[in-house]
This record gives structure tokens, C-alpha cells and sequence, in this order.
């Protein structure tokens, strides 16, 4: 399940970092819906013409009773007016910020009420723009909007900086919260939801996404793949506007209303997309295929057609985009093999430190659900390369679960690598491009391991031990395997623990045992604490001593002299030195072939001589 990067933790599976489980649910839950018909607005629009700015209206002028009109797509590219009766102004409605109150007219909008899609729709009095159709309530019977005044969002088209390396994606602190999040409450005005176009996500990867549409002010709506069919000089006030998220094999696309254009600078929504603040996603021009209309939230339908520019702020008042060059996206290619159903998908996905990974993880598990979409209980092997920063940094990470269905466990992965990589306080991570390799056995290749015997049991510095394992393997008749390590010579007297665990429970005892070793001091720290995790698939012989010990921003000192632990002890309210149970003299990977559960400890003495 996706992990939408939510920095709530959850334990799920044999990793070390985890978001909150995501409930399984439905996400187009079951509505009673109604196909409109083309020219669903009251009459075709009057367009501003391109290169004639329109007037605007102050909001001190706009007053109770006034009469106007607005604009959007109901049904493919044409712009269609509907009435508007401006019932008064919030005056400080929000924070330093007013809100025009009105209510559209006409059987259309009457019958669905405000449109998820209409964000942005301009509405005009006397020919003076006054500003967006951006704002609801919940559970209004009436198509009554908020309106966010145009003079608020021409503030969106001031200059951006231009030594700024990269956008600055302020989701993480930002005081501009997106539409999502927490449940509306009566009477409170909040954004407008944001249809996002799905195309070719298998039903498996949108209850996958449910969570993550809903934190970040989504609501799903069925959509076509994109096409160059469409032009660029459609996008006009009212036109539909897309800000696209995915392409390729699969695709999500965020339909809008355009709200203002001037020349190749352009302004929509009337709300934040996500409160990015400075951005640079791909904007389209996008076409309405029809309106469905639900007593929860009536939605526009779209797809993306022509990439005609760039995204480039996200604030309260609204987006800000350029007509023109279309930024990168990140290539995303997964491989799965299996079950005689290997195939090969490819996807660019949009560079955002907030859309990034659960856009990524969505793309993985829906290619998963679509190859292999009659699996049931699997054993799943995946090994995931990160190329970052122009090829400097590659992380590998790898793992092998058991699971009811394939698909989960390793878009949680892709989403809780990425959150961590792009949000990390240390150095900007520019993600090149993802590859996924997903191997898939049907079936349960399972064991457990029952227990251990170690011999000798008094050994002295460089002497070898053998460890025999005693495997169940689930159906299976019993297993026995033996790995063998060498005493460090430097090993003072005393009892030793030999402990031989899996991954899982390797990973949760090292973190109990020097817990601020996990916390990450640098990227290449982060880099390796990320690419060590240890898989499902390997048993890990350790040798383990009762003593003290100290991490020093974050590097372990295994049994440190007396004097250096006083000194470094006198440093711990710094922050920068913890404490560590115990020290971990070796560890010896055994690689098992199956996944393995399972943990058994034994005790031997270390002599201060050779043992006869």
C-alpha cells in the first residue's frame, strides 16, 4: 500500500521504516451517477480574446445582489457561461485574505452543484473579472462558491528568483494548506477537490491510492490517455487545465479551470494544488469527456491532451504556469517476471518532494496488480536502483516477502525510500531515474528457523565455531544447514551470545540496541543506513557482548576504554552521543532462498587460551 509520505511511522513487513497502514477501501465508492449531456452550460461563452487583458473589479466594489456570469468546460474544449449572484464578502475570511460569496444558477448546476473541475472558472460582473470559482462547503445543498478575488491572484505572477537551484517545494512547514487532509467541517470553507485523471490504474492500485488521494485533496475520475491532438491555444479563461502527474503506460492528470491568461503567463485553480509553492511540474491543455453528477461530489471527467508548459508556483490564491517549454520527469521502468507473464512497463513521473513517492509507488503496484492480476498468495522477491544527483549516488535496496497478493510491500518501499531521500535535511537529492525488478513465485516458499546448535561452546580468540540450523520449510521435510565464523582475535575473556535471527528481527534488535545509529547524520549516512536493511530471505549469525558502548553522531564505538567513554559520556547532552546495549563483534549473512522467520540465541565462553 502506498505509503503516502506521511510522516506518521508504521512496522509492516521485514523493513525498517514504515508509514501508517492505509485502509483497504474502495475507492469510487458506490453513487448513483448520471451521465449529462453535451452543453450542460446555460450558453456558449464570450471569450476574452487572446492578447486583450480584461478589466478587473476590486473586491470593495463587488457588493450583494450584483449579477454576472462564469465560465468553464462541461463537455470537450468549449467554454460555456453559467450565472452567477454575488450574495456578499467574507471580509478577512482568511488569513489577511477575503472571500467573495456567490451562487450559480441554471438546471445544470442546480441538479450537480459546484463541480470538483470547476477550480479556477472566472467569474465576471459588468465584463470585470472579479476572480475564481475556488471554494465550498460540505454538505450544502445549493451551488453557492467562494471566490477568490483576482487582485489576490495576480500576487502569483510576481518574478520568481533566478538563482534558485531547485523549486523550493515548501509542502513540509508551509502555513498555505492544501485541499485535502483533514475532514471539512460544516460551515468552514475549503477548496475545492481536484479531479485527478486515472488511466490504466488497475482497480488493486486505486484502493491502493485511497489514503493518498485523500491527504492530498484528490478525488479520482476516470480518464483517457493523453493526446497531441489538442492545441495550446485553447487554454483561455475557462478552458480545462491539466497539471500532469504520470504518463506513460499509465496516467494521472489534475484537471482545472483557467482563470486568467496573459500572454504565456497563466493562472488557475483559485486554490492551492498542493501548496507547493515553487514548483515545476508539466501543464496541458485538457479536454472534458462529461461531468458526473453524486450527491457526495459531482466531478469532471478529463483527460490531458497537448503538454503546452510548466507549473511553476503553487500558493494559496491560486497556480501560476508559463506557456512554453515543459519541464523533465523522472523515468520510471518496472520489470516483473513470473508466472509466465513477463512484462516490461515504462512511466515518467512528475519531480515533486511531496507527489513524488506515491506517485511511485502507485505506478509500481498497479503494474504488479495488471501483470499478475489473478495471483494470490505469492513470495515476492523485489531489488529497487535509485540513480540520483547526475549519477553520483545509486542506492540499491532489496527484500523478499510472503504476502496474500504480490502488490504488497514493495510500493511501500518505493514510497518510504523516496520520502526519506527527497524530504532529508542535509543535501538536495535529484532523482535521475527508478528501476524495479519484481520477481513473483506463486505460492508459499516459507520456512522457519526452529533451532540452533553451536559447537565448540569454549573457544579461544581465532578459533573457528560452526553453527548448525535446523530448517522447517513450510510443506516441506525438515532442513539442516551450517555456517561457520572465526572469534576475533582480539576478543577479551568472557561469555559471548550467538544469536542467528532473520532480517526482520536482526534489523528491530540492532535498533533497540543502538537506537541513534538509525538516526541519519549526513545523506551518505541516510544512503547506507537505507541500503543495508537486511532481506527477508537471509539469516544473520551474529556474535553479541554484554557491555557498554557509545554512538558518536551516529558512528558505533563498540567498547570503548574506560577513560574515552568518561569523555565521550560527559558529551551526551549535546545531542551528539547515545548510548549503546551491548557491542556486536560480527555478523555473517546466510542466504536462505526462501523467506525465513524465526530467532534462537546461544551462549559460549571465550578463554583467555586455546581450549583443549
Amino acid at each position: 500500500m502506498i505509503g503516502a509520505p506521511h510522516t506518521d511511522p508504521r512496522v509492516s513487513g521485514p523493513r525498517g521504516f514504515r508509514f501508517r497502514n492505509a485502509p483497504r477501501l474502495g475507492l469510487l465508492p458506490t453513487i448513483a451517477i448520471l451521465f449529462l449531456a453535451a452543453g450542460a452550460g446555460n450558453s456558449r461563452a464570450e471569450v476574452p480574446l487572446r492578447g486583450i487583458l480584461p478589466l478587473t473589479m476590486p473586491t470593495d466594489s463587488v457588493k450583494a445582489g450584483m449579477q454576472g456570469y462564469g465560465l468553464s468546460v462541461f463537455k470537450g474544449t468549449s467554454v460555456d457561461s453559467f450565472p452567477m449572484t454575488i450574495l456578499g464578502v467574507l471580509k478577512g475570511n482568511r488569513p489577511g485574505a477575503d472571500l467573495i460569496l456567490a451562487r450559480a444558477q441554471g438546471a445544470f448546476l442546480e441538479r450537480t452543484g459546484i463541480i470538483a473541475g470547476m477550480s479556477g472558472s472566472p467569474v465576471y460582473i459588468g465584463g470585470r473579472l472579479i476572480g475564481a470559482v475556488s471554494y465550498t462547503w460540505a454538505f450544502t445543498k445549493d451551488p453557492v462558491a467562494g471566490i477568490t478575488p483576482i487582485t489576490e491572484m495576480l500576487s502569483s505572477l510576481r518574478p520568481e528568483p533566478e538563482n534558485q537551484a531547485e523549486p523550493s517545494d515548501a509542502r513540509y512547514g508551509a502555513l498555505d494548506l492544501p485541499p485535502g487532509g483533514s475532514s471539512p467541517i460544516p460551515g468552514e470553507a475549503h477548496p475545492i477537490v481536484t479531479p485527478l485523471a486515472l488511466s490504466g490504474f488497475t482497480p488493486e492500485a486505486l484502493r491502493y491510492m485511497e489514503p493518498w488521494l485523500k491527504d492530498h485533496g484528490f478525488v479520482s475520475a476516470p480518464g483517457g490517455g493523453s493526446s497531441a491532438s489538442g492545441s495550446c491555444d485553447s487554454i483561455v479563461p475557462g478552458s480545462a487545465v491539466g497539471v500532469e502527474l504520470v504518463r506513460g503506460d499509465m496516467e494521472a492528470t489534475a484537471i482545472g479551470t483557467v482563470t486568467y491568461r496573459d500572454g504565456n503567463r497563466v493562472l488557475a485553480f483559485g486554490h492551492p494544488f498542493y501548496a507547493l509553492g515553487r514548483v515545476q511540474l508539466p501543464m496541458s491543455a485538457a479536454t472534458i469527456h462529461t461531468v458526473f453528477a453524486s450527491q457526495q461530489i459531482s466531478t469532471k471527467v478529463g483527460s490531458a491532451t497537448r503538454t503546452c508548459g510548466t507549473l511553476v508556483a503553487d500558493r494559496s490564491v491560486g497556480i501560476a504556469g508559463e506557456l512554453g517549454k515543459a519541464p523533465s520527469m523522472i523515468p520510471v521502468s518496472v520489470v516483473i517476471r513470473g508466472t509466465g507473464r513477463d512484462r516490461t512497463y515504462h512511466y515518467e513521473i512528475a519531480r515533486s518532494r511531496s507527489l513524488t513517492p506515491g506517485l511511485a509507488a502507485a505506478t509500481i503496484v498497479s503494474s504488479i496488480s495488471e501483470a499478475l492480476f489473478d495471483v494470490g498468495l505469492a513470495t515476492t522477491r523485489y531489488d529497487l536502483t535509485y540513480w540520483m544527483n547526475g549519477g553520483k549516488e545509486v542506492l540499491h535496496r532489496g527484500n523478499a516477502m510472503v504476502a496474500p497478493a504480490p502488490v504488497a510491500g514493495t510500493g511501500d518501499d518505493v514510497s518510504q525510500t523516496l520520502f526519506l531521500l527527497l524530504i532529508n535535511r542535509f543535501e538536495t537529492v535529484r532523482l535521475d531515474s527508478l528501476r524495479a525488478e519484481i520477481a513473483v513465485e506463486e505460492g508459499l516458499d516459507q520456512a522457519t528457523l526452529t533451532s540452533v546448535r553451536v559447537t565448540p561452546t569454549m573457544v579461544a580468540p581465532g578459533e573457528r565455531v560452526e553453527v548448525e540450523l535446523s530448517i522447517q520449510p513450510a510443506r516441506r521435510e525438515p532442513e539442516t544447514r551450517r555456517v561457520a565464523f572465526v572469534v576475533p582475535p582480539q576478543t577479551s575473556p568472557g561469555d559471548l551470545s550467538v544469536r542467528v535471527c532473520s532480517g526482520q528481527d536482526t534489523d528491530k534488535w540492532e535498533r533497540e540496541r543502538a537506537p541513534d545509529a538509525f538516526e541519519p547524520q549526513s545523506l551518505d549516512h541516510l544512503l547506507g543506513l537505507l541500503s543495508h536493511e537486511r532481506r527477508g530471505d537471509q539469516l544473520f549469525v551474529q556474535l553479541y557482548r554484554e557491555t557498554k558502548g557509545l554512538t558518536v553522531r551516529g558512528g558505533e564505538i563498540s567498547q570503548p576504554p574506560p577513560s574515552i567513554a568518561s569523555v565521550l559520556g560527559g558529551a551526551a547532552k549535546t545531542g551528539d552521543v547515545g548510548p549503546v546495549k551491548g557491542a556486536t563483534l560480527l555478523e555473517v549473512p546466510v542466504p536462505m532462498g526462501r523467506v525465513v522467520n524465526g530467532c534462537e540465541q546461544k551462549t559460549i565462553t571465550v578463554l583467555p587460551y586455546r581450549a583443549k
